[in-house]
């Protein structure tokens, strides 16, 4: 569109904004960043409005990419622009518009890629998402291998790898958690490689123990006490109130993960009996759990007088602001955790303060009161009970119970 024409566009959109149900906040934040825009076209003369001026915009104004955030508030600034021009385009706009990462795979790596995926990655039981970041892992390795002159697989090198995993460690900076996920992805792409007579080590060659970051396992976990606290900071005569509070209560008293309360569907609850049934997301395991009356009647509460109407009917949980779809991310939920446990007064310096933690919290709580390990296994719907015995080292009483006496000499 030529600048005139975007101009002209600015009362539609802004009255689609108010007609969408946005707040104040949202749509002078939308003003201002098109305003700003329009008076950059102006002294730079620019006639033709499309995406390339946007991002120049945006580098020049705020040095940021559109594609590549590195803040929260750079997700406020950017979304104004590219939901005007998504519905100057389509007569509508959607909540999220990053772009999905592209992978790079060098010329000399395509091939041995294509195979690797095929073979390996797609017949995997896993979701999409971590599909994804398995490959993603794998193409950012490639990359770096190939920059470093090693042009084929069959030469790679032990030393090879471990200078990757400083490159990640000194160079990106990666956080303890990304580099535990890439030294997990490549030692069993490493092995693969290995099985298929590809390399000449395994993945465990390379990997012979890949550490876990301590915080993760001791750090985690929340009182009773605290849970209560949290839960009673909810204001639940606001309709956001009743939905964060419903979606507190199944994360405290039911462990379920994020990803399966934001795709959570009227289909999976069943109220004359009492239980919640579907396959979860991570595990595409079924798992059925006690519809318990602290999930029940808040559940009741939020879908009766605070779900706003919403064209995904089939989804309990719907966004707290217009436009109203189904949650898309398990951010949002992290974020109701969050700011749940500042406003209550939850002291969480040095500890995970999310969705995970109050089902970690919930399964400590159940080994403080002697719940079978077995039982709590099936509840968190874990495939072995090897998983769910990591929280028994939360608790020294139960794991004093379990180690062996050692004979005096």
């Amino acid at each position: 569109m030529n600048t005139q024409e975007f101009i002209n566009f600015v009362p539609i959109f802004m009255d689609k904004l108010t007609k969408d149900g946005m707040s104040q906040t949202i749509i002078d934040n939308n003003k201002w960043i098109i305003d700003s825009f329009i008076k950059y076209c102006s002294t730079h003369k620019i006639s033709e409005v499309d995406m390339t001026v946007i991002k120049k915009f945006y580098e020049q104004q705020y040095n940021m990419d559109i594609y590549n955030l590195n803040s929260p508030l750079q997700t406020t600034i950017r979304r104004p622009l590219l939901i005007f021009m998504e519905y100057y385009r389509n007569g509508n706009y959607y909540k999220s518009h990053l772009q999905s990462k592209q992978l790079s795979i060098p010329l000399n790596y395509s091939a041995i890629f294509k195979l690797f995926q095929e073979n390996f990655v797609n017949k995997m039981n896993i979701v999409e998402k971590s599909k994804r970041r398995k490959l993603w892992v794998i193409a950012n390795f490639f990359e770096y291998i190939d920059n470093n002159n090693i042009h084929n697989i069959n030469n790679l090198k032990i030393i090879d790898v471990s200078n990757y995993i400083l490159y990640l460690t000194n160079i990106k900076k990666y956080a303890h958690a990304t580099l535990h996920i890439h030294k997990t992805v490549l030692r069993e792409t490493l092995d693969w490689f290995y099985k298929n007579d590809i390399i000449t080590f395994s993945g465990r060659q390379a990997f012979p123990l890949i550490r876990k970051d301590s915080r993760e396992v001791l750090l985690s976990t929340y009182t009773s006490e605290e849970i209560k606290q949290l839960l009673d900071i909810i204001n639940t005569e606001s309709k956001h109130g009743k939905c964060i509070y419903s979606i507190l209560t199944i994360l405290a008293y039911l462990g379920l993960r994020a990803g399966d309360i934001i795709n959570l569907k009227f289909e999976h609850i069943d109220f004359e009996n009492d239980e919640l049934k579907f396959y979860q997301s991570k595990t595409k395991q079924l798992l059925t759990l006690p519809l318990i009356d602290e999930v029940k009647y808040p559940l009741l509460d939020y879908i009766k007088n605070g779900r706003p109407q919403c064209d995904e009917k089939e989804y309990v949980f719907i966004t707290l602001y217009a436009p109203f779809t189904r949650f898309k991310a398990t951010s949002s939920i992290f974020r109701m955790v969050e700011g749940a446990m500042k406003k209550a007064g939850i002291n969480y310096a040095n500890k995970h303060h999310g969705p995970h933690a109050l089902r970690h919290s919930l399964a400590t709580n159940m080994i403080n009161n002697n719940v079978p390990i077995s039982a709590i296994s099936q509840i968190l719907g874990h495939n072995n009970i090897r998983t769910t015995e990591i929280y028994i080292t939360k608790d020294t009483t139960h794991l004093r119970e379990l180690t062996l006496e050692v004979p005096n000499e």
